[in-house]
């Protein structure tokens, strides 16, 4: 299996090399490059067909918002990890419609980030328990799903593909991707990045990690 590089970026010296130090133990990645600034990181962005990121969303003005969700647009294979102390709900359902791959808080354990780098490197989300514990303690609408539709919802969100669900449930694949266009039409929701926010809103994403 082809690695691809992981691009750290963080103004604070000290996380800045203590991530570097976990990444390179990982032996997840062909090489890390380390930026403290956006300014830096963005000429590398799209240089390899496969990319990750972590980055310190907290000190970024809204102009880099809107040219992170560009990257993360017009990059498929591109991997954001996001690490931040704010974990107000609203800022963090913001942060994840962009399509970032993973959610941390500066006070995550060691364990917490070594899962979330190996989970987005390999295209999976993780979201840290205290990001999960603030969308579920915010509460949300309930909607009206059948039985197999949640059932299929926390198994896209527990981060199984439609294949997996498939053998899982055994059901076709094609029953699969019905159930997903059904529950995002019944959701009003766009992505699967929103299903899995709604799934933790309702509880059916447990908070501790296996």
């Amino acid at each position: 299996m082809n690695l691809a590089p992981l691009y750290i970026c963080f103004p604070q010296y000290l996380i800045q090399q203590g991530l570097l130090a976990l990444a390179n133990n990982s032996g997840h990645f062909s090489e890390v490059k380390v930026f403290r600034h956006t300014s830096e990181l963005k000429k590398w962005i799209g240089s390899h067909e496969t990319e990750t990121v972590i980055l310190d969303y907290q000190n970024e003005d809204e102009g880099f918002v809107h040219e992170l969700s560009r990257w993360i647009q017009t990059h498929p294979n591109l991997n954001v990890l996001v690490i931040t102390d704010d974990v107000d709900s609203n800022r963090i359902r913001s942060v994840l419609k962009m399509g970032v791959s993973g959610f941390l808080t500066k006070s995550c354990s060691e364990a917490e980030i070594l899962e979330a780098i190996s989970a987005i490197k390999n295209g999976k989300t993780f979201y840290c328990n205290r990001v999960l514990k603030a969308l579920v303690d915010e509460g949300n609408e309930f909607f009206e799903l059948s039985e197999r539709e949640k059932e299929v919802v926390k198994l896209i969100a527990a981060g199984n593909s439609s294949s997996e669900i498939a053998d899982i449930l055994s059901i076709s694949i094609h029953t699969v991707n019905s159930h997903r266009k059904n529950i995002l039409k019944k959701l009003k929701l766009k992505s699967p990045t929103e299903l899995i926010i709604f799934a933790a809103e309702q509880g059916w994403v447990s908070l501790e990690r296996r």
